[in-house]
């Protein structure tokens, strides 16, 4: 089967490199570069082993026919990235959103129409200490589900994740899994980013999260998603507590002076309670304050 890794920041060169190690054909993209160019990326197993690899970066120009189409870039950066693709990419291929936050789905359905499109959510640790290094730094679950009829047909890619990444399975409640992994990330990753600590910290602020979880349960009610809000905190705590020595990637942008992916994560839950006319102060309390930090080092 034939891979493109679109964003190979620390997730997507995780997942290159897992199933480059396993016998796949894996290219990476990027349509900023003028012409192909290689890249050489050592991956750190979780048992510490350090496999080299060799990549070639292509461009929309030299993209070669693809099975399978993984997006793993930061949310904000989807809408641009997939656009030079558009009328380009073959109607076979199969797209995978595998990003964090939510919003990028009805462009990418209306402007892929024929694909067949998956979303998918994963748990997988990863940490990018340089441009030709990553490091795998936790076992986690990955979720594909359909977006379209087209998508359902795709089941055949899951072995091969599976393989490649220790477990991988398919969905037909993939949106249930969206929303459990979106409200997980708009808690832990905005108060990580302003404590500038691993996750782990979280676990002495429990007071807070079972409040963040509680003002965002009757939001997953409205959406369908039956979640009650010590589920969503029993489930954010253990992910927390399994990924203690982990720094978030909102925490990482914060401390690199990047654009963060609140828009999408916190930004979303907001703009979907307004539409449900619910009010989400806390929450609309760390969005103002990681904007405010973002926009102290984006101006």
């Amino acid at each position: 089967m034939r891979w493109t890794i679109l964003g190979a920041g620390a997730i997507g060169a995780l997942f290159a490199s897992q199933l480059k190690r396993i016998g796949e054909q894996v290219t990476l993209f990027d349509a900023r570069k003028s012409q192909p160019s290689p890249l050489k990326l050592t991956l750190t197993t979780l048992d510490q082993q350090a496999i080299e690899q060799e990549f070639v970066y292509e461009t929309d120009l030299t993209l070669p026919e693809t099975d399978v189409l993984l997006v793993t870039t930061k949310v904000w950066q989807v809408i641009p990235a997939l656009t030079p693709l558009t009328g380009k990419l073959s109607t076979t291929c199969t797209i995978v959103l595998l990003h964090n936050g939510m919003g990028t789905t009805d462009w990418v359905l209306s402007r892929f129409s024929e694909n067949p499109i998956i979303a998918g959510v994963t748990s997988a640790g990863a940490l990018k200490t340089t441009k030709h290094h990553v490091q795998h730094t936790g076992f986690g679950e990955t979720w594909l589900g359909p977006l379209n009829e087209q998508a359902k047909q795709s089941t055949p890619i899951i072995p091969t994740l599976n393989t490649a990444m220790g477990h991988a399975d398919w969905s037909d409640q993939i949106k249930e899994r969206q929303w459990q992994k979106l409200v997980i990330n708009a808690v832990i990753n905005p108060l990580t980013a302003l404590l500038n600590e691993p996750n782990g910290t979280l676990l002495s602020h429990q007071s807070q999260v079972r409040q963040l979880c509680e003002e965002v349960a009757p939001l997953l009610a409205k959406e369908g998603i039956d979640q009650t809000a010590e589920q969503l905190f029993t489930t954010v705590m253990a992910v927390a507590e399994r990924t203690a020595k982990n720094y978030s990637s909102m925490q990482q942008d914060i401390a690199h002076q990047r654009k963060t992916e609140i828009d999408f994560i916190t930004g979303y839950l907001l703009q979907k309670a307004n539409e449900h006319q619910l009010a989400l102060p806390q929450h609309h309390e760390l969005y103002l304050k990681i904007k405010e930090r973002e926009q102290a080092f984006t101006h």
